[in-house]
């Protein structure tokens, strides 16, 4: 496939029902554009709609055609703002919020559970957002070090791990692997996971369904997105190779993944270089300017 490339970044996206499923529940959403002002942000959603407890993939569905809404109504308005990262974590909040009390009363209308993981990345100025509920992932991998999960799991081995009662390998194949602690759309209202951060240029961001990370230890998943940094490597196609790995390994569940690069730096950053470069040449101006007074001394 072709190299896909949206002036300020590079992506690739794969998806697969995996080799025991005949449909597929996953859902995504990559949207990129520019403000008013003319400065790039890219936003990108995945949901995993929870099969086994009722209708997956209408929960999924559900959830993304509300992100696309909040894209294109609200979204525009809200980077208008002086502050535009603290608008859009408030809002982000609030659609999460409204998502799960819509999934909660549309299943009580048709008799059925209608429960979905979400996670949200937004990326503006050098400046990431999550907003996450679920045991989907954001990997991060800069342009120099190693592989980052910025996102944590809502399952119930995470949990068990964090209390320091199972070890990663033993969470890896425990049965309950799977069993999420918090959704939208199941039982009490979640909270949402809020993540702020810095990102650079060439750095690379993978977001995947726990179909895709499940076959891989954070280990391997590192080694095999080496090549995500390489300045001509093309992210579609390094999508659809990680997508046959997984399914190589007997992916069972459902398998999306997202790879988004972004490519330069932002107009802000510019002109915030421009602007030091300019006091620096002041400052040296009046030294040369103090060298002949000195000199007649």
């Amino acid at each position: 496939m072709k190299t896909k490339i949206a002036v300020h970044w590079q992506y690739g996206a794969a998806t697969h029902s995996g080799w025991f499923r005949t449909t597929n529940e996953d859902r995504s959403l990559l949207r990129m554009g520019t403000t008013a002002a003319g400065m790039p942000y890219a936003a990108a959603a995945l949901a995993d709609g929870i099969g086994g407890v009722g209708d997956g993939r209408t929960a999924s569905e559900t959830a993304m055609l509300a992100v696309k809404q909040w894209l294109d109504e609200r979204l525009p308005q809200l980077l208008e703002d002086k502050h535009p990262i603290e608008r859009v974590e408030s809002s982000l909040q609030g659609l999460f919020r409204a998502i799960h009390r819509l999934l909660l009363e549309r299943g009580t209308e048709t008799g059925t559970t209608l429960g979905t993981t979400l996670t949200v990345l937004f990326l503006m100025d050098e400046t990431f957002l999550i907003a996450h509920v679920g045991d989907c992932r954001i990997y991060y991998i800069p342009w120099r070090g190693g592989l980052k999960r910025l996102t944590k799991d809502h399952s119930w081995v995470s949990e068990q791990m964090r209390r320091g009662r199972m070890t990663r390998s033993q969470a890896r194949t425990h049965p309950k692997r799977h069993v999420l602690v918090q959704t939208l759309g199941v039982r009490v209202e979640p909270s949402v996971y809020i993540r702020r951060g810095m990102y650079t240029p060439r750095s690379v961001f993978l977001f995947s369904s726990d179909g895709f990370h499940d076959r891989f230890t954070d280990l391997k998943l590192s080694e095999l997105l080496k090549s995500a940094r390489e300045p001509d490597r093309d992210l579609q196609e390094l999508a659809d190779e990680l997508l046959d790995k997984a399914l190589d390994r007997q992916a069972e569940d459902n398998i999306s993944l997202m790879l988004i690069s972004p490519m330069t730096r932002t107009c802000t950053d510019w002109v915030r270089w421009t602007r030091r470069l300019m006091n620096v040449h002041r400052q040296v101006k009046k030294l040369l300017e103090l060298i002949p007074v000195y000199l007649r001394k």
